[in-house]
């Protein structure tokens, strides 16, 4: 069973695995095959998935593990017959099916997933932002400055990217080049500036807003989660958590929650609506 196409590929250990699949389907749906040479149904679907994966020309690929040569990925699975398929899409599985389905069940169950072609870069990139996607936020914000190198929205977005990494060198260099006549994203670009201070405190927004959720008293976990938000400009969230972050423990870093609700007022200036919302919220709350 040779590879069609350069988006088919074997794998057999577990840290391969990890690299072109977990971390590949952040960027592009991964088909998983689990066949072996023995497999006579795995003979007719695994053609087939080689042949829609060239069809598609890189919406998709196609990771094959042979079973008896990758005995610890298939036990990771839990692998009891095969052919058996999973799709991942953003590090998970998000489907999977067994047996050989043929060519137009595949396409059914792919097409949900496939992202159309000529999708919006930018739109992409401000999605997988939202949802903490760095790596693929990176990549589209990439893909729109090759078109438009001083393009302000995706050089604001690649500070983003930086600052949830805890970078703020390379958070500066995306600043700096924001061309001053871009009056919005230069003064956006200026106020990420003022988060730097945060960044040290960032972590991962997912595995924060779980942390918070299982353990609402978590007052540290707030702190961290409102850093994280903060250096990707998500204001409102970050004073939000902030806030709890008062409600729940005055004592952490100094009375941290409130002095960075202050920081935070202080950049985005008086006269913004989140300055005024949450400034009249920690107040109620302190007095």
């Amino acid at each position: 069973m040779g590879a069609p196409s350069p988006h088919v590929y074997e794998v057999s250990e577990i840290n391969d695995f990890q690299e072109r699949v977990m971390r590949r389907s952040l960027e592009v749906p991964v088909l998983v095959d689990f066949w072996a040479e023995w497999c006579q149904p795995c003979k007719t679907l695994t053609p087939t998935l080689e042949k829609l994966v060239a069809e598609y020309k890189g919406q998709v690929e196609l990771a094959k593990v042979n079973v008896d040569q990758a005995r610890q990925l298939a036990a990771a699975f839990r692998i009891q017959s095969i052919p058996t398929v999973f799709l991942f899409v953003d590090g998970q599985p998000a489907d999977a099916f067994q047996g050989a389905l043929p060519e137009k069940a595949i396409r059914e169950f792919l097409q949900p997933h496939l992202q159309a072609p000529g999708a919006d870069p930018l739109e992409q990139a401000r999605e997988a932002l939202a949802a903490g996607q760095l790596d693929v936020a990176e990549a589209a914000f990439q893909e729109v400055l090759a078109g438009e190198p001083k393009h302000g929205e995706a050089l604001v977005g690649l500070a983003r990217v930086a600052l949830g990494r805890g970078d703020t060198v390379t958070a500066g260099h995306w600043i700096d080049a924001i061309p001053p006549e871009d009056a919005l994203h230069f003064e956006q670009g200026q106020r990420l500036r003022g988060v730097f201070a945060f960044s040290e405190a960032a972590g991962d927004r997912a595995a924060l807003e779980a942390q918070v959720a299982d353990d609402p008293a978590d007052a540290e976990a707030w702190y961290r989660l409102g850093a994280t938000l903060a250096t990707q400009g998500d204001w409102e969230g970050a004073c939000r958590a902030f806030l709890e972050v008062v409600k729940r423990d005055r004592g952490l870093r100094e009375d941290g929650g409130r002095a960075a609700l202050l920081a935070i007022f202080d950049l985005l200036g008086g006269e913004d609506p989140i300055t005024a919302t949450w400034r009249r919220r920690l107040a109620a709350w302190l007095f």
